[in-house]
């Protein structure tokens, strides 16, 4: 009966939650602990305003939506593109030095591009090649040596190259601002005016991806990136400057990009258009 009457008791402690205590605990009452009320609502952040797309006082948050809306920005309207770019040892002397000076008409229908280059890439010599368009057909004159021959750019097939396609520039550079602001951080540093224009300044601050930068050369460092960009995400100039190795020697690599003059570049048909004409006439097609 006895063993009976502890079986009921402790099922009944079973039943009730197992409220006794544990050996070796003391005798004071459990304390009940109210649960702390969990919040319904989580802190708004503050937005960060954005001055351009793809760009706030942060920096580029998206390389890509900038890079779009510079070159919308190009769209539909003339622009004059001057780029400079070189590669340079420390005495000075030129492994590739470049130059690029373009006028397009709106949709890059009409232009006129030339293009340097000189440097011991080229053997120590000089090349210049001109591109010139007039929407209908296309003329190129290149320079070597002091001696220039002119070509007409055909398919295999002996066909006109359309314009479009003989534009073998992009004259935008958004893939450029694509691969240089997505592999930096920036900030925004301040703002000027240039010609009734709000200009914001950006800055790298830090390179994420290295390999963005490297061509023949490899290692860059002590990286600088500055570009100036307007509301509409249009990037009026940007300034590249860094330092890498090329085959284990140190070299100075610059980048200047300065777009002008949009909706006011005209495109004129150039001094040699008679001479290319002549002997683009006669001579063999090859593919440019």
């Amino acid at each position: 009966m006895r063993k009976a009457i502890l079986v009921v008791l402790c099922a009944a402690v079973v039943l009730a939650g197992c409220n006794g205590f544990a050996p070796g605990d003391d005798e004071t009452p459990a304390r009940t602990v109210t649960p702390a009320d969990v919040p319904t609502d989580r802190p708004t952040p503050t937005p960060v305003p954005q001055l351009a797309p793809g760009l706030t006082e942060g920096g580029v948050t998206d390389a890509f939506a900038l890079g779009e809306a510079h070159a919308a920005a190009l769209d539909d309207t003339s622009y004059t593109l001057h780029e400079d770019f070189i590669v340079e040892y420390a005495n000075g002397t030129a492994y590739n030095r470049g130059s690029t000076d373009a006028r397009l008409a709106a949709n890059d229908s009409r232009y006129f591009v030339r293009q340097n280059a000189s440097g011991l890439l080229f053997d120590g010599g000089a090349f210049a090649r001109v591109i010139w368009s007039n929407g209908e057909r296309v003329l190129v004159a290149d320079t070597a040596n002091d001696s220039t021959s002119y070509n007409s750019p055909r398919d295999v097939e002996g066909e006109s190259v359309p314009p479009r396609e003989a534009l073998v520039i992009d004259p935008t550079k958004r893939q450029q601002l694509y691969s240089y602001l997505g592999s930096v951080e920036t900030r925004v540093t301040g703002t000027e005016t240039r010609n009734g224009t709000t200009l914001h300044r950006v800055e790298s601050t830090g390179v994420t991806n290295p390999a963005a930068f490297e061509v023949q050369w490899r290692d860059p460092r002590d990286l600088s990136l500055v570009a100036f960009v307007d509301s509409r995400g249009f990037v009026h100039e940007y300034r590249l400057d860094y330092t890498a190795s090329l085959d284990g020697t140190p070299v100075a690599v610059r980048r200047h990009v300065h777009y002008t003059n949009l909706g006011n570049t005209t495109v004129e048909r150039p001094s040699w258009y008679d001479a290319a004409i002549a002997n683009v006439s006669t001579a063999t097609m090859t593919t440019d």
